[in-house]
């Protein structure tokens, strides 16, 4: 495998669309992640939360984002009351980390929803909407801010874990058309807790797993930025020490490396500006594929 492929539509009219390709990067952390690709495609698992599409287009705007995390939040306690709430503003950053605090403590960390028996006897979308409430509550917190598309595969199982060399791929560094792995765990990992002043949080969950979800970055970050993020990790993680410590992790453990790894770069000619003014006419995600 040379290339990851990622085919964009429109919600109303799947004949229009638009491909994004992408070269992969030959390291021993892609080949794993291929595995996971191809394993979700045997699988037939469908993209899920095919909207995520982050400030490319305005499309995903407040309004789109409340009246979809309401409409799930009552379908979800309608099976079962959880919430009892609704979202008035999507900058109640308050209110969001409630929700988010339920949506942990009722799934757990990636499987452990199976050994939750409010899962038992619900119908099939009961934890897939409550999945999508937790994503929306992610895309509320991102409204004007990094564009960005997210891939995910829901049905598939999220148990493989980093290894230390995994570790050393890591980078707070963004770049432009740049593929990279995206956080797959239930919880808030350094770079949240960091930047969200969260007490209702149900756990904190460093980088544990990887799946075949991705994320596709159209943004740039400079030297200074990167620097200046990674002293504002580093001091989260030497100022709650004691709380780090109790959940089994030193200051030095590799396990609280920030950043993500990057797997593939965009293959194009068109200039930046050409790709985001391309990008405003696609709402979708339709297929991603490897070739």
């Amino acid at each position: 495998m040379e290339y990851a492929t990622l085919r964009l539509s429109q919600r109303n009219d799947h004949t229009q669309y638009f491909d994004l390709k992408f070269k992969l990067i030959q390291n021993t952390f892609t080949k794993k992640w291929i595995e996971r690709v191809l394993k979700a495609q045997q699988n037939q698992c469908p993209i899920s939360e095919t909207w995520a599409i982050y400030n490319l287009n305005n499309h995903l705007d407040h309004n789109f984002i409340k009246n979809n995390l309401n409409r799930l939040i009552n379908e979800v306690d309608q099976e079962h009351e959880l919430f009892r709430v609704q979202i008035k503003d999507v900058d109640d950053q308050d209110a969001l980390n409630k929700i988010h605090a339920i949506f942990e403590e009722t799934h757990g960390q990636l499987e452990q929803w199976k050994n939750n028996p409010i899962f038992k006897n619900k119908s099939k979308m009961f934890r897939k909407n409550l999945s999508e409430i937790n994503q929306l509550v992610h895309a509320c917190e991102n409204i004007g801010g990094s564009r960005r598309i997210r891939v995910v595969w829901f049905d598939l199982p999220k148990y493989k874990t980093f290894t230390a060399d995994d570790y050393k791929l890591f980078t707070n560094t963004k770049k432009f058309g740049s593929l990279y792995h995206m956080y797959c765990d239930v919880g808030k990992n350094i770079e949240d807790l960091s930047k969200d002043n969260d007490n209702h949080h149900h756990d904190f969950v460093p980088n544990l797993h990887y799946s075949a979800d991705c994320l596709i970055e159209f943004n740039d970050r400079d030297e200074k930025t990167v620097i200046e993020l990674e002293k504002k990790y580093q001091d989260y993680i030497s100022n709650n020490q004691d709380v780090l410590g109790a959940k089994g992790y030193e200051s030095d453990d590799p396990r609280l490396t920030t950043g993500r790894i990057e797997i593939a770069r965009l293959q194009t000619e068109l200039e930046q500006g050409q790709i985001l003014e391309k990008l405003k006419n696609y709402d979708n995600i339709h297929a991603f594929f490897l070739s």
